[in-house]
């Protein structure tokens, strides 16, 4: 039978890669006031975002990889619910300015391949508009 061994770890360690997790109150299109974040100290580094071990917020990184975040854009298009109310877009119950639907119905059957499309990078980078522009031409060249 092995015997148990307690050993001490240095808290500081620990606590100095945690940040911490801000608080941010969104209200939905029927008057519900939702919270995120929790305050705390307990933001950790993930490949894509810092996600907090104790509520589950997640903030997104400055530069993550094209790959990790067509990973994201395609879990995200999973819960994606837009509707219209009073001539107003939502996503999600929340309030958005302009088109709700920002990506081109040609680009949808994309969604379901594992690596980043060619149209990707140029989606991140460009406004509606120009990345419009950009799939016309894209189309006849």
């Amino acid at each position: 039978m092995k015997k148990l061994r307690l050993v001490k770890t240095s808290v500081k360690k620990a606590a100095q890669r945690l940040f911490h997790c801000p608080v941010v109150i969104i209200t939905l299109a029927n008057g519900e006031v939702i919270k995120r974040g929790c305050g705390r100290s307990g933001m950790s580094e993930f490949d894509a975002c810092l996600r907090c071990l104790y509520c589950g917020n997640y903030l997104y990184k400055k530069s993550p990889s094209l790959e990790s975040m067509w990973f994201h854009f395609r879990w995200a298009r999973e819960f994606w619910k837009v509707h219209n109310t009073h001539g107003r877009d939502f996503v999600n119950g929340v309030p958005v300015t302009g088109n709700a639907e920002t990506l081109p119905y040609p680009c949808l059957p994309d969604l379901a391949e594992s690596k980043p499309p060619r149209w990707f990078p140029y989606f991140l980078k460009y406004s509606d508009r120009e990345f419009r522009e950009y799939m016309l031409n894209f189309k006849t060249g």
